[in-house]
């Protein structure tokens, strides 16, 4: 296989990776039916088989922001949530 080749390769991989990574993250969010905390969506994500560090999902979870598709609301209570992640609820915008 000539470089190119292994180069668009990869980058097909890296597409579907991505895309089940959101695909997950959105079908979590639409079952819950409410804004789910961040790690606890990471967890729930990570029990579907998908190894991601928390550093890439938190990524996706700004970029479906920025995209439109997700909302983030800032949790204001006193809990601490373990790095890297932050005190966020994250929805589904439908």
């Amino acid at each position: 296989m000539g470089a190119g080749r292994l180069l668009a390769y990869h980058r097909r991989m890296a597409d579907d990776r991505l895309q089940q990574i959101e695909a997950a993250i959105e079908r979590h969010l639409r079952a819950s039916g409410e804004p789910v905390r961040e790690p606890f969506l990471y967890e729930r994500v990570r029990d579907d088989g998908i190894d991601l560090p928390g550093e890439e999902f938190i990524a996706v979870l700004m970029r479906l922001e920025t995209e439109g598709h997700l909302h983030m609301d800032p949790a204001h209570d006193e809990h601490r949530d373990p790095a890297p992640f932050a005190p966020r609820f994250w929805r589904i915008i439908e």
